[in-house]
């Protein structure tokens, strides 16, 4: 090993010595093919080198680059021949392996051509809420989520009733209150999104102890102080575990489920299609229990 490894290194050492001053030139180093490195019937030819040089690169970088890469190819070839020699019996058992790769590989790029052409990634809200509603019982919660409000302000302030009352209002009333939150610095945290129960409690004044299901039952504006301030809490909708999970959650999923089924059906079509050709063609034979 290590004479061939030396026989390698002497070739790549001749090879970086015509290298050109300059990456801009490197065209000219292909001109011909003359061997870079061998080891037993294994060759690399300065061909195989063109797609390794970056544009631009230094003469010194150039140098460097290709005595690395001539390096790592002896070695890959000394491990190649080393493990054909220790594991003879294994060859069958590669070669279909790699002709099994080289299938799937074929299979895929095919399948991929069907559906590239032929996918419709347009689908229609109705698409979305025809399968939520047929396939309800696979979108159950785990745990409680909820929609809701929380503001702080001060316990003594002078408008803490309008902001209470303004904030279980709806439309200009709901505006209202968020602009009179903003204009006398009272916190606000709207949660518009469903949100994880134990989520929206870490914005209470709470203790991390119990699991306050209680509030999921509230549907009026709760009270809760804290110091010398208050909250003021509404939850304005909520969904329990065990209860369906909210279409908007879910309706990324089932665009994608609804993808992946229109993808097979493009792939099952195709391959029956091809299938039912070749037969009516003969140029496929089949014989079951001849």
């Amino acid at each position: 090993m290590k004479k061939a490894t030396r026989a390698a290194i002497i070739v790549l050492c001749a090879a970086a010595a015509i290298m050109p001053q300059s990456c801009r030139r490197l065209s000219t180093l292909f001109d011909e093919e003359p061997l870079i490195a061998r080891v037993g019937e294994s060759k690399l030819h300065k061909a195989d080198l063109r797609t390794i040089f970056a544009p631009g690169m230094t003469e010194q970088d150039s140098v460097k680059l290709l005595e690395r890469y001539v390096e790592a190819w002896v070695k890959r070839q000394l491990k190649i021949q080393q493990a054909e020699r220790l594991f003879p019996e294994s060859a069958p058992d590669i070669e279909r392996m790699v002709e099994d790769y080289r299938s799937s590989l074929l299979t895929y790029r095919l399948d991929q051509f069907y559906v590239d052409s032929r996918l419709d990634t347009m689908i229609a809200p109705e698409s979305i809420e025809a399968f939520y509603n047929e396939h309800r019982s696979d979108f159950m919660l785990d745990r409680a989520i909820v929609k809701g409000v929380v503001v702080r302000l001060p316990a003594d302030h002078r408008q803490r009733v309008q902001v209470r009352e303004l904030m279980a209002g709806s439309g200009d009333k709901y505006q209202d209150f968020l602009e009179l939150s903003r204009k006398n610095g009272f916190t606000v945290r709207e949660f518009t999104a469903w949100t994880d129960f134990a989520d929206f409690l870490n914005a209470l004044p709470l203790s991390r102890l119990g699991s306050h299901d209680e509030l999921l039952e509230k549907t009026t504006v709760q009270e809760m102080p804290d110091g010398g301030d208050v909250y003021y809490v509404l939850i304005t909708e909520s969904r329990r575990a065990g209860d369906a999970m909210p279409i908007e959650r879910v309706s990324e999923t089932i665009r994608r489920v609804i993808t992946n089924q229109r993808r097979q059906e493009i792939v099952r079509s195709y391959e029956d299609s091809i299938y039912n050709a070749a037969l009516s063609t003969r140029d496929v034979e089949i014989r079951i229990g001849n």
